[in-house]
């Protein structure tokens, strides 16, 4: 974020005009794209503004309600924690409390915080989470041994619900608030997760779950009947699955970064992927979060709430040759991980 957008979300006195702010960036979208710059550069310069509409909405928030009775740190997760947002993505956030809150005086404080902040970052176009993944939420508002708690049972007992979960706050990062409270909790989810092999099969075998929308010959699958008829989901379909994967490698190895690029170069150098498949898994990346972002560009031209299901008539026939070939580069490493989880860990 440059220096004048920085200085203009510190003059927002409301979260009207951080709103504002926010309403052009499917504008900086489309001029990003058109500039050429890279899927990567784009979801860093989005998540940025996210992050100081958050900070400013802290400070605000703290400037009504007075100083926090006790320390705390907001983590960012999701996209938002990975630094891969897009226009119109929701809220996915928690607030991290020094253990030595105490529920009875301190709950209605961080209540009034937690809501400030989720309702000015949906007033500002970064919807409430439909699964209520968020600070304003009691069970996401706890203090750091409960979040212990949480992650120790989710890694312990991969049941369904721990691994839907796990998809969101395995890739949390600090936006505000003290550095500590961030660090600790990581610092026992990287060592729980990684020697855990059990929870890591479980993942991966979550992260295989979503194939890419690739048929028959090469053929890509479109849904059938619906509003989204034949379309295909690339978020779902396309980006997940890669998030997906460098997410339980980048476990597996103990790797701190969340951010998939990252966390693909970092694989990458500890020997955890190959030069080929990090390389590979990159490119893809590119490949379908670039057709995705340009598909959502143009719904925001249209005045159309952006999503992720792209029509083949969207592309030329150079675009659906190379997303078939990054779609067969998914899916080759899919069954790479298959066969290293089935045979190293189950």
């Amino acid at each position: 974020m440059d220096a004048a957008a920085t200085h203009e979300l510190r003059r927002c006195a409301e979260p009207e005009g951080l709103r504002q702010v926010v309403a052009r960036v499917p504008g900086l979208i489309a001029d990003m794209l058109g500039a050429g710059r890279s899927v990567r550069e784009i979801g860093l310069a989005v998540t940025e503004i996210a992050d100081g509409v958050t900070r400013r909405l802290l400070e605000l928030a703290e400037a009504r309600l007075g100083p926090p009775p006790v320390p705390y740190a907001w983590l960012a997760a999701g996209s938002q924690g990975r630094q891969e947002l897009t226009a119109g993505s929701d809220q996915d956030n928690g607030l991290v409390l020094d253990d030595a809150f105490r529920e009875a005086s301190h709950r209605g404080y961080f209540r009034a915080l937690g809501g400030f902040v989720c309702d000015g970052l949906d007033l500002c176009g970064y919807l409430h989470c439909p699964g209520e993944m968020m600070a304003m939420t009691e069970r996401w508002c706890q203090p750091l041994s409960v979040w212990q708690g949480y992650f120790t049972e989710w890694i312990e007992r991969p049941e369904p619900k721990a691994l839907m979960l796990s998809s969101v706050f395995f890739d949390f990062r600090r936006i505000a608030g003290e550095a500590p409270l961030f660090g600790r909790l990581q610092e026992l989810v990287l060592g729980k997760a990684r020697r855990n092999t059990i929870f890591l099969a479980h993942l991966a075998r979550n992260a295989m779950s979503r194939e890419p929308p690739l048929g028959f010959l090469g053929r890509f699958r479109l849904a059938r009947g619906g509003a989204h008829e034949g379309r295909m989901d690339l978020k779902i379909n396309g980006v997940t699955p890669i998030v997906e994967m460098a997410r339980v490698h980048a476990l597996a190895a103990g790797i701190g970064e969340v951010n998939t690029f990252r966390r693909l170069e970092a694989l990458e150098a500890a020997g955890a992927l190959s030069r080929q498949g990090a390389g590979e898994l990159r490119a893809a990346l590119e490949l379908i979060g670039s057709l995705r972002l340009r598909h959502q560009a143009r719904m925001a031209r249209e005045g159309l709430r952006p999503d992720n299901h792209v029509s083949p008539g969207e592309l030329d026939e150079a675009e659906r040759r190379r997303l078939r070939a990054a779609f067969r580069a998914v899916r080759t490493m899919q069954s790479a991980m298959a066969s290293k989880y089935r045979h190293g860990y189950l």
